[in-house]
């Protein structure tokens, strides 16, 4: 029950009250407290009052990794959840004289990376490393596929083979990603490329070669992730690629294969299919992280935004 504030995105207002619902359907978990959503504290001195205890503030979401990892309270504590996202590197297959139109050549970027290390020392290790765009255990993914090797040896061979050796490769960032991007230029050095990275929230450099992108996984409410539509199909918005006939003809296929268990077979053969042509630079899927007040029983909710759903106040 909304008693202040708005429930649309016509306005913002400083604080929006939720009082319990006495005519809730489910009597075993009717709501027993009211919850205040404060829009106008600032963020740090949110974290500074859950660690401290003082009552005002019990959950903080969406806290960066690099605050998570400094963060010291014995009355609260950081608490990490499986995200539904995806971080990965866009290929930039539209510039003039693009190398990445060749599979190869994203296959020795992908083949450079040394996933676990970038995780732990970009990310504080908050995530799980991907194969490709379904998380393993959802709607979709795939069981028997990996994430790729950490194989510098071959990395090496592949760019040197395609001319590549001794060229710069702009990668663009947010500033809540220039951590890893530090890392993966380490990487890129191994196999004699000369990486340089651009962190900004503005319009990137149009001669950047791979922009880390962050997008939901909605491979429960939608059977293959908006993620390939947007990179490789046709109509898609990022449009970093030419139109891929492969995938054009996989995307089709899904869209007449409406039975299961059939379906979720074709939505695996879109994902094998994007990791054999290394359609991007996969990464790892960032946890969503919590600061948590020992004040309240808090769970995070996986198959919807109400990030509450399940939380309790304790006695």
């Amino acid at each position: 029950m909304l008693t202040s504030g708005t429930s649309t995105l016509k306005g913002r207002t400083d604080e929006v009250v939720m009082e319990p619902n006495e005519t809730y359907w489910n009597p075993a978990r009717k709501p027993k407290v009211r919850i205040v959503y404060d829009n106008a504290i600032d963020k740090a001195e949110a974290i500074r009052s859950v660690a401290a205890g003082d009552g005002r503030v019990d959950v903080v979401f969406d806290v960066v990794p690099d605050v998570a990892h400094a963060f010291r309270s014995d009355r609260a504590k950081i608490q990490a959840k499986r995200s539904k996202s995806v971080l990965t590197g866009v290929f930039n297959e539209n510039k003039p004289n693009s190398p990445w139109v060749k599979p190869e050549l994203r296959r020795a970027l992908n083949l450079a990376l040394d996933r676990e290390r970038i995780l732990k020392d970009g990310a504080h290790g908050y995530g799980e490393i991907m194969p490709v765009f379904i998380q393993q255990g959802r709607y979709g993914s795939d069981p028997a596929l990996r994430p790729f090797a950490h194989d510098v040896g071959t990395a090496a061979h592949l760019v040197e083979e395609g001319g590549l050796k001794g060229q710069k490769v702009v990668i663009v960032a947010s500033p809540t990603y220039g951590r890893v991007v530090d890392e993966i230029i380490k990487d890129l050095h191994e196999i004699g490329l000369q990486g340089k990275a651009v962190i900004t929230r503005e319009e990137p450099p149009e001669d950047w070669d791979v922009k880390l992108e962050w997008y939901f996984d909605w491979s429960p409410q939608y059977p293959v992730g908006v993620v390939h539509r947007e990179f490789f199909g046709k109509g898609g918005i990022l449009r970093h690629a030419p139109e891929d006939a492969g995938f054009d003809r996989l995307y089709e296929k899904l869209l007449r294969t409406v039975q299961q268990p059939a379906q979720e077979e074709v939505v695996r053969e879109v994902e094998r299919y994007c990791h054999d042509q290394a359609k991007a630079l996969f990464l790892y899927s960032p946890n969503t992280l919590f600061a948590v007040s020992d004040r309240v029983g808090f769970t995070a909710y996986d198959t919807c935004m109400s990030e509450l759903a399940e939380t309790v106040v304790k006695d």
